[in-house]
């Protein structure tokens, strides 16, 4: 049994692949197996994948497409490795990640492991470290418990943690497989549900103590500026309202809305409706007045959206927050229109000079 399972999803990223399985071949820990899961790309992502097989460590699998959601659990249920670890294959690993990762699961038996990451900007040819706001090695439960709380939804006032990214991302964790597979762990479809890793990364924490937060940053995530900001996602406030759904029916089964019900709230109107709203005015939507218009009204006719508008949960909240609340309680349309579509060429044209 290897110590490693590496499950790497792979669709049209023939330009990315290579540093990316370089990457995991060149670990300090070697005793480890990486699988490339094929979700039937149509470039020459697939025969870039075998020519890695000449390693044994290597296995190719291909299958139908069904999405990254999909994808990572076809890996999962078909690993062997003691400890599972998911990397997307535009994105790379330090040398010494799989090691250190490894080695500090092993010594607190934990089930999950959290840890940092570079955001690699490819635009500019930078990189920048991204660390949470604790002090490591953690493995008490007052740090469980506030990952748990940030997961769920933002603090009702300015905090270090509103400055997280990428919080609920599959890749920032490392799972003991046998723990991660009895507890039907398993990823969402991103065509039915945005932000598919985000449920399963909040009911991952809900269901053991055991989770130790470390230091180090081991992942380099591929930040492109240009294509995260300005990408249009049709019905984005609809899927995002599926996560939030999925998300409060677990808690619910585990007794646990009536302490996270409000911060849950707060997550769909700070998040999900801003972002959708912003999204609406994307220069990649072809989208004329009228049918930008319909889709702002109906996010703001959102069943769900209105019972958050009316909370006063972040009402002492950042300044944005206060702004965004105001906004989407009055559900006044023409304002809300004009409001983003002013604020969202803003963040567009100041992205495009980044």
């Amino acid at each position: 049994m290897p110590k490693v399972s590496v499950i790497v999803p792979v669709y049209n990223v023939e330009k990315y692949l290579a540093q990316c399985v370089e990457s995991i071949l060149a670990q300090t820990l070697t005793d480890i197996e990486i699988l490339l899961v094929n979700d039937a790309s149509t470039d020459e992502s697939l025969k870039l994948a075998r020519s890695f097989e000449k390693d044994s460590r290597v296995k190719v699998l291909d299958k139908p497409h069904g999405g990254l959601g999909d994808t990572r659990n076809y890996g999962a249920v078909r690993a062997t490795g003691e400890y599972l670890s998911f990397v997307d294959s535009d994105d790379w690993l330090a040398p010494e990640a799989l090691q250190s990762l490894y080695s500090s699961a092993e010594k607190c038996s934990a089930d999950i492991v959290v840890f940092n990451f570079v955001r690699e900007n490819v635009k500019e040819d930078e990189h920048r470290v991204c660390k949470l706001p604790v002090s490591f090695p953690a493995f008490d439960q007052e740090t469980r418990d506030t990952l748990l709380r940030e997961l769920i939804g933002p603090d009702p006032t300015d905090s270090p943690w509103r400055q997280v990214e990428m919080l609920g991302c599959a890749w920032r964790r490392f799972f003991r497989r046998e723990w991660f597979l009895e507890n039907h762990l398993s990823y969402f479809n991103e065509q039915e549900i945005m932000l598919e890793d985000l449920p399963v990364s909040i009911m991952a924490h809900c269901l053991t103590d055991k989770v130790l937060v470390l230091g180090g940053a081991y992942y380099h995530y591929r930040y492109n500026p240009e294509s995260l900001s300005t990408r249009y996602r049709p019905r984005k406030m609809e899927m995002m309202t599926a996560c939030y759904h999925v998300v409060r029916e677990f808690l619910q089964k585990k007794g646990l809305y009536g302490q996270y019900g409000e911060r849950h709230l707060a997550w769909l109107l700070r998040s999900a409706a801003h972002s959708s709203l912003v999204n609406c005015f994307s220069p990649n939507n072809d989208a004329d007045f009228a049918k930008r218009y319909k889709e702002v009204r109906g996010i703001l006719r959102n069943p769900v959206l209105r019972v958050a508008a009316h909370s006063d949960y972040l009402k002492n909240g950042t300044r944005a927050d206060r702004i965004i609340l105001r906004l989407l309680r009055f559900k006044n349309t023409p304002a809300v229109y004009m409001f983003y579509q002013i604020y969202s060429n803003m963040l567009f044209k100041n992205a495009g000079k980044r």
